[in-house]
């Protein structure tokens, strides 16, 4: 898409008197200050302005009811030529939200598919494909320019894979999700994750049980994921999580057992493998408290959670010797503990 397009748009309703009451209202309500007045001053976020600029575009309601983009297209106030007003009526055909990562063609593009509406959509774009993994989750808009797709607006958010269930609850269930709505979302995250776990103290039991949220019995606590049509979590005891993944992959029970396990001892190599190497570095034999186990680990589990998800399903497949010359040649920086 060409830069110039979405520039002179904001240009001309940034620059002109009239609608300053408007773009004052505009700030206001995009960053939660209610008594905003000219020349009071900001604390933005270095993503801010793009961020700002992408809800302002395409989200933020005029006061005749109208978006940026359309109230450009109707009244055409820079005298466009028709061939140049259609990049904008084009434009007004988007779609901002989660997006899941289907297929990915390197250097050329990707499809994704809205896990809210449902729609699926082959996107081009080269610097994005080569980062991103089938199975991944994007926050970004999808737009029409010219014959095809492309992202449009402010920059794509990737979203870490381990976090995968948290984010398809949290957004997907969003009545109405926007650049501001997940910028207020992703500042207060925090507050968010400890309001979840507070509500699950009555169903996280001692000794690794649970009390299933789908079966409804006390078991051996399996997995905790989130409602994506409420956005709340949800704790699944270990056989009712061996069941959801045996018919996700089309498997017995049994296999799909078996396959968990091997999923552990994969992830719990790696660990070990890494804890051994840091005691190496610091010529000890054991770690000398809980703290710096705990420093150890999160240093462990952040270059484990860096591999993409097909090397990580590549290893359950592998057996412990080769794994262990692979792990090896995986970095961990334990160089300032």
């Amino acid at each position: 898409m060409k830069q110039r397009i979405i520039q002179r748009l904001l240009e001309y309703y940034l620059e002109t008197p009239a609608f300053r009451g408007e773009m004052l209202r505009a700030l206001s309500q995009f960053f939660n200050r209610p008594k905003l007045s000219a020349g009071d001053r900001l604390e933005i976020e270095d993503k801010d302005e793009g961020i700002f600029n992408e809800w302002l575009v395409f989200d933020f309601r005029l006061k005749n009811k109208k978006t940026l983009m359309e109230d450009f297209c109707q009244r055409n106030p820079c005298k466009l030529s028709d061939t140049e007003l259609q990049a904008y009526y084009d434009l007004q055909e988007n779609e901002y939200g989660l997006f899941e990562i289907l297929e990915v063609e390197s250097g050329k593009g990707l499809k994704v598919k809205s896990p809210k509406t449902g729609k699926e959509y082959e996107v081009k774009e080269f610097r994005g494909t080569l980062q991103a993994e089938v199975g991944g989750l994007l926050i970004a808009r999808v737009g029409k320019v010219g014959g095809h797709f492309e992202f449009v607006g402010g920059d794509c958010y990737k979203l870490p894979v381990e976090s995968k269930d948290f984010y398809l609850g949290k957004l997907a269930s969003k009545r109405e999700l926007n650049p501001k709505v997940v910028r207020d979302i992703f500042r207060k995250l925090e507050e968010i994750k400890k309001a979840d776990f507070e509500s699950l103290k009555g169903k996280l039991l001692d000794e690794g049980k649970c009390i299933c949220d789908l079966c409804g019995k006390k078991g051996k606590m399996g997995a905790l994921t989130y409602d994506k049509k409420t956005g709340e979590p949800i704790v699944i005891c270990y056989k009712c999580d061996l069941k959801i993944k045996a018919q996700r992959e089309g498997v017995t029970i049994n296999e799909a057992e078996k396959r968990r396990k091997r999923m552990f001892e994969v992830s719990n190599l790696f660990r070990d493998v890494k804890i051994e190497e840091y005691l190496d570095h610091k010529n000890k034999k054991e770690l000398d408290s809980i703290e710096e186990a705990n420093r150890v680990l999160k240093r462990i589990i952040d270059a484990w959670n860096r591999l993409s998800i097909k090397e990580r399903r590549d290893f359950d497949a592998m057996d412990n010797e080769e794994l262990l010359r692979i792990y090896k040649n995986i970095p961990v920086d334990f160089s300032d503990l």
